[in-house]
């Protein structure tokens, strides 16, 4: 705190002993570090030309022999400042300390236990005092050199640390700066900048000034958050004629909801824009907004994103205007298929604004909440959760799934499971035996929402301003847009290999990018895994599926009738009595 004497304007920082009046502590590296040898001791009568000038020389001398000094005091009249106090580093006492030695009883406030970082103030009366002697120079009117601690270890790698020799440059300033923009982290940071200043010793600072700097710039954002951020908007569009921004306020004018995307992803979901997941369940702001992105898949496999949302509620009403504005940026195309979480409110919504549009509740979200709570379940039965995920994952058909879920539900005693019998009742919005034969771009797999989750928590995180946050965000986009240029690049570079000698192989290799022809070579290779038994000569087969994926076993009666049709037996061996008959029509054996 500083307080200030009315009779002599002395200016007194009571608290802390690294509050340095007249300028901040991180200040360009003054000339006078470079001659350090050259500094002598200070006396009294010695005269510098500036107030910066004399505390540099008492900080160098403060170096050479183990203390880091601050300015503590001064006076000043119509001339200006007229005197000085710059004073050791551990002069006066904490507040703690101050405590101890009043009687009991007293009632100030202390530091609790776990915030009490001890002190290092030892009451040391080393000092030197300046005066104004005309308009230019200062004198040192009087030096007390007798301090009562030690002194820091006779190394300059311990001795530059000491706070008052602790500086950045400004070229080191933008360094952090430009690398905390693009999501690096305060210790990364000082690993890159001791690489390039040749060891860690000879850096004037430590990680936890690089992190107050961040913090400083973070906080001039105080107060014009949102100014700044579409103000960024504004030049993004003059930028991009197709970047789509819209801000909703509410009554009083406060912010409500932001949306934006680029004009790219607008052209990008003409072409992919079948299937759409939706999630809001990342918080990664500083204001609690939840982010809700639109994600899509390219003809790479890959991510994308279709807009961006920040929401500061998440009623029915809200999601509605998101709804209708993405559609709105989105050329009014309405995708085929949309992927969220249970969110009642956002059911509703899109009901309201996707009315056609095929709505499946994702299944990680779904799992995810099934191991927290069936975690105790899980560890009594090693076996359920296993289980219960090939019956998930593996059940073909809607019958399958609900014989086996049953079994599953007997076998475990669970009838009284709430959760479980939550998760049943709502089946049909996630169970992906429901949904068999309908489009989903492969956008329903824990694998792919794992990733956009471990995505956002790489780039952005919970102290993030909105503005900061937009800018990560942005940066992130452009890396997974320059991801599908490269893979651009490499589909029209490389020539994949073939797996077998079959024409329509080669076909599919001149259609598909280099990964989604990768993904097909697989489905190739496991289309061989079958094992076919003759029952009966020409009438009836056993088909054994080998190997498949999650590790499900599949088997399958195919009979062929004397029209040339054919009748499938789907067998499932964990549930002996389930079957299902499946009868493909006009379809030759």
């Amino acid at each position: 705190m500083l307080v200030e004497d009315e009779s002599t304007g002395v200016r007194n920082d009571e608290n802390d002993p690294y509050v340095f009046v007249d300028k901040a502590w991180i200040q360009e590296e003054p000339e006078d570090i470079q001659e350090e040898e050259e500094a002598g001791d200070p006396y009294v009568g010695m005269e510098f030309k500036s107030i910066d000038d004399a505390f540099n020389f008492y900080n160098m001398y403060g170096g050479k022999k183990g203390f880091s000094v601050r300015r503590q005091s001064r006076n000043s009249s119509k001339k200006g400042v007229t005197a000085v106090l710059f004073v050791c580093s551990k002069e006066g006492l904490s507040k703690r300390q101050k405590h101890e030695h009043k009687e009991l009883g007293s009632s100030s406030k202390l530091p609790t236990p776990q915030k009490d970082q001890g002190s290092s103030r030892t009451n040391c009366k080393a000092y030197i005092r300046l005066k104004l002697v005309n308009e230019v120079i200062r004198q040192v009117t009087k030096f007390h050199d007798v301090h009562n601690h030690e002194f820091a270890p006779n190394t300059s790698s311990k001795r530059r640390r000491l706070r008052s020799l602790r500086f950045m440059t400004s070229n080191d300033e933008k360094i952090i700066l430009d690398l905390n923009a693009q999501n690096v982290g305060p210790s990364k940071i000082m690993e890159y900048l001791s690489i390039q200043h040749g060891g860690k010793n000879n850096v004037s600072f430590t990680t936890k000034d690089v992190s107050n700097l961040i913090a400083r710039d973070n906080a001039k954002l105080i107060g014009r958050d949102v100014e700044t951020t579409l103000i960024y908007f504004q030049k993004k569009k003059e930028e991009d004629p197709e970047f789509f921004y819209a801000v909703d306020a509410d009554e009083d004018g406060f912010l409500k909801h932001i949306f934006w995307v680029d004009g790219r992803a607008r052209r990008a979901y003409l072409e992919f824009g079948d299937v759409v997941t939706f999630d809001t369940t990342y918080n990664t702001n500083k204001y609690s907004m939840p982010l809700a992105p639109f994600v899509g898949v390219n003809h790479h496999r890959q991510s994308i994103f279709f807009g961006m949302a920040l929401l500061r509620s998440e009623g029915t009403s809200n999601f509605s205007w998101l709804f209708e504005t993405w559609l709105k940026a989105m050329y009014d195309k309405h995708p085929l298929a949309i992927i969220t979480d249970q969110d009642t409110a956002m059911k509703s919504a899109i009901k309201i604004v996707f009315p056609n549009t095929i709505h499946r509740c994702c299944k990680w979200h779904i799992m995810r909440n099934a191991r927290e709570n069936l975690a105790t379940l899980y560890r009594l039965n090693p076996t359920l959760q296993p289980e219960l995920e090939l019956i998930v994952n593996c059940s073909k058909t809607v019958l399958e799934f609900e014989n086996n879920w049953a079994a599953m539900i007997e076998k475990y005693k669970l009838k009284d499971n709430n959760h479980l019998k939550n998760m049943y009742e709502k089946r049909v919005e996630w169970g992906p035996a429901y949904f068999r034969g309908i489009f989903f771009a492969d956008m329903s797999t824990t694998q792919r929402s794992e990733s956009v989750n471990a995505l956002f928590k790489m780039w952005v995180n919970a102290h993030t301003s909105i503005y900061k946050f937009v800018m990560k965000i942005d940066s992130m986009i452009e890396t997974i847009w320059q991801s599908e240029d490269d893979e651009d690049l490499k589909t029209m570079d490389k020539v994949p290999t073939l797996w077998s000698m079959y024409e329509f192989e080669k076909d599919a290799r001149e259609v598909y990018t280099r990964n989604v022809f990768k993904k097909f070579k697989e489905l190739l290779y496991k289309s061989t895994r079958g094992g076919v038994i003759e029952k009966e000569t020409h009438v009836l087969y056993e088909v054994n599926l080998k190997g498949g994926s999650r590790n499900c076993m599949e088997s399958y009666v195919v009979s062929v009738n004397e029209r040339g049709g054919r009748e499938t037996e789907r067998q499932n061996d964990g549930a002996k009595n389930l079957t299902e008959k499946l009868k493909l029509k006009s379809i030759s054996a």
